[in-house]
């Protein structure tokens, strides 16, 4: 593919093009990437720029914002604006998907560019939960809803350090959550779907602390019955030391004369008692172990619900520092520092033209009827003429050439008539008319202003050229300032007797003719005509004749046939290669039938 810069593929005539199609209104210029929520901005990007597919999916991203976000919708700090950013993303991208499938493309361009650029971050356990829940979000949705699927590994860590750090239950209800997103239809309800999720985290929330209560009380009522159990051991072994006592107390009292025997008896008791208290220590040192035992793995499971507790405690209060970084606000910053480096200052945004007032028109048709009718007659015996069909001779074919018959005595076969056509015109011509204040003028030997001598050929012209078929006429008026600075009269394909009232507008403010070029290349970019033409009729400078030469160079190295038609400027060969220089605003009618006659008949460049 040619890498050859053209009129069609530069920034402001794409973004156009863009615009028209999803309905949004996009402006060029300046150094800041932006969107107010009616229109959007870009930075004046130079073609030759690595990542235009980036700026294509940018542009789809925030026109789906402007068509189908509500601005309005109340968003709360922190967390819940967040989500709501995160949701409505996804929503809008789908949206935009639906009604223009070719936008996945350039979409998901933009992801791949913001996974290459750092844009979008894997996250890990030791993240703030905030980010950990937010990019699980983001990855999920943008890779499993909208499709991008250079997402998938991001997603992965996201999902890993979610079911990691956040209670199970947040991870099961979080996910069952997001595939609400599928069903919303508006900004409305993306709100109300970032306040079930932040409401799910409090209820989470409450649980765990309902848990660490109950564990606590558990663990207390344990403490308690292991207590109960020693107290109870301890009174066994008391009683039974007593018992031991009473009995060799009755021994004694039986004399000093007891036989050996009775010795020995009393020996086996006292044996008897000391086994018996040892047991009863054994026991009581046993439970006291099961108790220690049981109180620390109570506390454990306290503190492990504490510190689930803590993760969505500060998930809920954190902060715009605690957010997730917003890949598209760097992005946008990527684009501005490269404008202001690179910028091309000589691009300019394709304005809307303004449909120029419809006053009556049947006095000005009415002066110009004779001489269009004239012009219309010569152009038309002119173009029927280049158009007859001749004739040459094939040794094949269905129709016999009767005077060349001749040939066979001498060989030659070629007695079959083929007619031979010439090629038709295929052409859409934009005529530009300079109607700024300095065509407010009274034209040399005339009683006529030179504003209404120029209205006047182009009405002719367009009157003339209309009725011939391949032909496709446009005029448009370039004046004023910045804001409004063309005004359509007639566009391709519409009738031009219908629209004679919008001749009518007269002159004002400066001349932007830049601004006008770049519309006319536009809307021809638009027609089917393979051959197209742009004549610019101007009395004077350019606004800003850096940008006006660089469109211009730009229009013709695209096959663009430029014109320039100055009256008593004669520097517009400085503009213009191909211009033609009058002294006399009366002389245009001629000039222009001559142009015309020229090119209507010549093979396109």
């Amino acid at each position: 593919m040619s890498k050859r810069k053209t009129i069609y593929s530069a920034l402001p005539i794409v973004a156009a093009a863009y615009g028209e199609k999803f309905g949004v209104k996009i402006s060029i210029g300046g150094d800041t990437a932006s969107t107010d929520g009616k229109s959007i901005n870009l930075p004046s990007i130079p073609e030759g720029y690595p990542y235009m597919d980036a700026v294509w999916g940018y542009l789809a991203h925030e026109a789906a914002h402007v068509r189908f976000t509500d601005f309005n919708t109340s968003r709360r700090p922190g967390l819940h604006s967040t989500l709501v950013n995160i949701l409505e993303d996804c929503r809008i991208e789908r949206e935009m998907i639906k009604i223009y499938p070719g936008t996945a493309q350039t979409l998901n361009e933009v992801a791949r560019y913001m996974a290459q650029a750092g844009h979008y971050e894997h996250v890990s356990d030791n993240e703030h939960p905030a980010q950990i829940l937010l990019a699980f979000s983001l990855y999920w949705l943008q890779s499993q809803v909208v499709g991008q699927d250079v997402l998938n590994s991001y997603l992965d860590t996201a999902r890993a350090a979610l079911e990691n750090v956040f209670p199970k239950g947040v991870v099961v209800r979080l996910n069952a959550l997001l595939r609400k997103v599928m069903n919303t239809q508006s900004t409305h309800e993306i709100s109300v779907l970032a306040d079930e999720i932040i409401a799910m985290l409090k209820d989470e929330e409450n649980k765990e602390q309902q848990s660490q209560s109950d564990n606590q009380s558990q663990g207390d009522n344990q403490s308690q019955s292991d207590n109960q159990s020693q107290s109870d051991n301890q009174s066994q072994s008391d009683n039974q030391s007593q018992g031991d006592n009473q009995s060799q107390g009755d021994n004694q009292s039986q004399g000093d004369n007891q036989s050996q025997g009775d010795n020995q008896s009393q020996g086996d008791n006292q044996s008897q008692s000391d086994n018996q208290s040892q047991g009863d220590n054994q026991s009581q040192s046993d439970n006291q172990s099961q108790s220690d035992n049981q109180s620390q793995g109570d506390n454990q499971s306290q503190s492990d619900q504490q510190k689930l507790r803590d993760v969505i405690t500060k998930t809920l209060s954190a902060g715009d520092d605690d957010m997730l970084k917003d890949a598209h606000k760097s992005l946008k910053s990527d684009f501005e520092q490269f404008a202001v480096v690179n910028g091309e200052d000589s691009y300019t945004s394709v304005r809307t033209a303004v449909p120029a007032p419809k006053d009556n028109g049947k006095e000005l048709l009415t002066s110009v009827k004779s001489s269009s009718a004239k012009i219309r007659n010569q152009l038309y015996g002119l173009v029927q003429a280049s158009q007859r069909t001749g004739s040459r001779n094939k040794r094949s074919g269905k129709r016999l050439d009767t005077n060349s018959l001749y040939r066979v005595m001498n060989g030659d076969t070629r007695v079959f008539r083929t007619p031979a056509d010439k090629q038709r015109p295929n052409t859409a011509v934009h005529i530009l008319v300079d109607m700024s204040s300095s065509m407010n003028i009274q034209s040399t030997g005339s009683s006529k202003y030179m504003y209404e001598v120029a209205r006047e050929s182009a009405l002719s012209l367009a009157l003339a050229l209309e009725p011939i078929q391949g032909v496709n006429p446009a005029v448009t008026y370039f004046m004023g300032g910045n804001r409004e600075p063309v005004y359509s009269v007639v566009k391709h394909g519409e009738n031009v007797v219908n629209q004679a009232g919008k001749f009518m507008l007269g002159p004002k403010g400066s001349t932007p003719m830049a601004e006008a070029i770049w519309y006319a290349a536009f809307e021809l970019s638009k027609v089917r005509e393979e051959r197209k033409m742009i004549i610019v009729i101007t009395d004077g400078a350019p606004n800003n004749e850096k940008s006006c030469k660089n469109v211009i160079d730009l229009c013709e190295s695209s096959g663009v046939e430029m014109i320039g038609i100055g009256i008593n400027v004669p520097f517009i060969n400085r503009f213009f290669s191909n211009n033609i220089l009058i002294n006399d605003v009366n002389d245009l009618k001629k000039t222009l039938f001559k142009l015309m006659e020229k090119s209507l008949i010549s093979p396109a460049a």
